[in-house]
């Protein structure tokens, strides 16, 4: 990842799915499983160019909402100490 990366977590779902699975009907594209969040990690600069690479993959006008995006913050690990149980 380089230096001006971030790495985003976007939950989205499938509303056309959504609105299908809700009658007991099936989407002739997309599986029942869009018409609950998934949730897909993004890397880019921003916010807004996580939007733009999502809706590179999952356009809105095929039916996909996203529902949040949020920057995932990296954490360092510190080795433990002692002796493991």
């Amino acid at each position: 990842m380089s230096n001006n990366h971030k790495r985003f977590e976007v939950s989205i779902y499938n509303q056309h799915v959504r609105e299908l699975d809700e009658q007991n009907k099936n989407h002739p594209n997309y599986s029942s499983e869009w018409a609950h969040l998934h949730f897909l990690t993004f890397e880019g600069e921003n916010e807004d160019d996580i939007i733009r690479q999502v809706r590179k993959k999952h356009p809105e006008r095929k039916g996909f909402i996203i529902d949040k995006v949020v920057e995932l913050k990296e954490f360092e690990f510190v080795k433990p100490v002692g002796q493991r149980f």
